[in-house]
């Protein structure tokens, strides 16, 4: 109230001035010409024109900001929405293709086979070790028994270690426990391939004194061991441990199938 008394006044003549501005208005409608008074009111009254004009522009132009703002934040909003739909999208798309390629894969290999393989897929996984056991949906019922080489497109896999009715177990190349003849491909030099208890390394050994080997060439199985038919793909070398005197101690070999992600094997009968 104090506030309101002190300024009372000023309030006064601005209440006033919209007053006689809204008289003048409703008066001088439907008349071409103002009366003196009019004339000279409205002069006088000119800069409160300017000023409430000048404020009323102001506070539209932000209004219009406002509702600009608003209007963009939801674009925005919904834009952003749709990229995250869209890149949803396409890694549904992305993994769609990946399958449709492995399963073209996977039928060629099958239709190319002497003798038709038993397509299964990896149902579990060994707790202790990834790379020592899986198991897999087929068993002696599908005609499996241990000793059976399980491999995909891209090369070995393992073999069937135990073998129930639906399922079987298998144990991997890269379990430590895993021994088997193989070949350098170029030169035709036998070598022991043994796991490592590691997915992404085997260990390669020389069975003769002297063997042809370099990095990068390809490792297959050999029947010479019974463990594994000729020419399966097993990896490639990609270090080599030579002794004193240049002879072949170990060689490093990376397998062709990714044991820590293949989810469908074949096996070889």
């Amino acid at each position: 109230m104090r506030w309101i008394t002190a300024r009372w006044p000023v309030l006064a003549t601005i209440i006033a001035a919209f007053v006689v501005i809204g008289l003048i208005y409703i008066t001088a409608e439907g008349r071409p010409e103002l009366t003196f008074i009019e004339g000279k009111v409205r002069d006088g009254l000119a800069p409160i024109y300017g000023a409430v004009s000048g404020v009323t522009g102001f506070f539209r132009h932000w209004a219009g900001v406002i509702r600009n703002y608003s209007r963009l934040q939801q674009e925005n909003t919904e834009l952003l929405e749709e990229i995250d739909r869209m890149k949803r999208k396409l890694a549904a798309l992305e993994q769609l293709e990946e399958e449709n390629a492995r399963l073209r894969e996977d039928l060629g290999f099958y239709r190319t086979s002497p003798v038709p393989p038993v397509a299964a897929e990896i149902i579990a996984r060994s707790p202790s070790n990834w790379f020592d056991k899986i198991v897999i949906n087929r068993g002696t019922d599908h005609g499996l028994e241990p000793g059976d080489a399980v491999v995909t497109p891209a090369g070995v896999v393992g073999r069937i270690y135990t073998a129930a009715e639906r399922t079987a177990e298998v144990m991997l190349i890269a379990d430590d426990r895993s021994a088997f003849g193989a070949a350098v491909l170029r030169s035709g030099a036998p070598v022991l391939v043994e796991g490592t208890g590691q997915g992404s390394s085997l260990r390669l050994k020389p069975l003769i004194k002297e063997v042809d080997i370099e990095i990068g060439d390809e490792i297959v199985t050999s029947s010479m061991s019974g463990v594994f038919p000729d020419g399966l793909p097993v990896g490639k070398v990609v270090d080599i441990d030579r002794g004193e005197y240049g002879l072949l101690l170990t060689a490093e070999v990376s397998p062709h199938v990714d044991l820590a992600r293949v989810q469908r094997v074949f096996v070889l009968k």
